[in-house]
């Protein structure tokens, strides 16, 4: 077992982290410490070990209380090499049992009283986790679609206010804040997958670096990765394709066939289905705290409003209070 300080210095990190994906944890350690490693490349290589991720050999050079389990392939008539990736899964931790759950906001066309107002309305009902659910950021100027008006503002600009809203949230709540991207979130990455795929990679150049989200202490959710809060998956909701029908949670159960919630439709709606002999599955889909009239689709049927997701601990099961807000207050 490595003795340096370095080597406990992630030991700390493994086991106040345990939740967290290898690489998503790695970022965390080099974002706070980059003068102790060459790179991020070097911190997973530790992290692996300590997981027992790094091959047979090697496990015994750790300790194995933290090691996981490691699916070795079984390959008796040598096929090629699959290049399958699995999607990553994140689980709500244990502790946090009433999530105020918030999406697309499209900063910086935020609506602020409706966010102020879904805030004010979690601290009243003693929520004790947030979880932003992709759409945080627009990128509209560096976005694939037609540009149909000029902006104000800079691609510099947006992020700035992006970090002063973790500011806010940091300094308002201490408690367990999670960022999940959305497809407008990840139009950066596309963007330089373009323009300067030679950046892909980068620290400097990925998002969660460039928003401080360890400086704040907001956990970064890989894209697109499967969330559960006991029970209940809870997806931005661009998996499916299209604007989501007459009612979004309906077309969210048909697709997904459980219980689901999701935001992007900027539409709160909630549906059920009931199997015969059998209990109800659910879905919901939550309200938007962006601009009600963005310019791509000013006629439309968009509202303000978020969610509170219960959570048992014990047994999975959960409770959803899936509201809406007019004027600041809550419906």
């Amino acid at each position: 077992m490595p003795k340096t300080a370095n080597g406990e210095l992630i030991l700390k990190f493994v086991k106040e982290n345990q939740d967290l994906p290898t690489l998503t944890l790695s970022k965390l350690i080099y974002s706070k410490h980059k003068t102790l490693f060459k790179d991020i490349e070097q911190v997973r290589r530790s992290v692996r070990g300590y997981r027992g991720q790094s091959g047979k050999k090697n496990k015994k050079n750790y300790p194995k209380e933290f090691q996981k389990k490691v699916r070795y392939n079984y390959n008796p008539f040598k096929m090629p090499r699959s290049f399958i990736q699995p999607q990553n899964v994140w689980k709500l931790p244990k502790g946090c049992t009433k999530v105020l759950i918030i999406s697309d906001l499209h900063i910086p066309e935020q609506d602020n009283e409706a966010i102020i107002s879904a805030l004010k309305y979690g601290k009243e009902k003693g929520i004790n986790a947030i979880f932003i659910n992709g759409d945080l950021l627009d990128f509209y100027l560096i976005s694939t679609h037609e540009k149909r008006a000029m902006r104000e503002w800079k691609i510099s600009d947006e992020l700035e206010a992006c970090r002063d809203f973790f500011k806010m949230l940091r300094k308002n709540f201490s408690c367990p804040i999670y960022f999940i991207p959305g497809n407008h979130d990840v139009r950066l990455m596309r963007y330089l997958r373009v323009k300067a795929p030679e950046l892909l990679g980068n620290p400097e150049f990925m998002l969660d670096i460039i928003l401080r989200c360890a400086e704040f202490k907001i956990e970064y959710i890989p894209y697109q990765s499967k969330c559960y809060f006991g029970k209940l998956l809870v997806e931005h909701g661009d998996k499916m394709r299209g604007t989501g029908g007459v009612n979004p949670a309906r077309t969210l159960l048909l697709k997904f066939k459980r219980p689901v919630l999701c935001g992007h439709f900027h539409r709160t709606s909630s549906a059920n289905s009931k199997v015969y002999d059998g209990n109800a599955d659910m879905a919901w889909s939550t309200g938007c705290l962006t601009t009600l009239e963005p310019d791509y689709m000013q006629v439309n049927e968009h509202n303000h409003g978020a969610a509170i997701v219960e959570v048992n601990p014990i047994n999975g099961n959960f409770r959803v209070q899936n509201f809406q807000i007019i004027d600041g207050k809550i419906y």
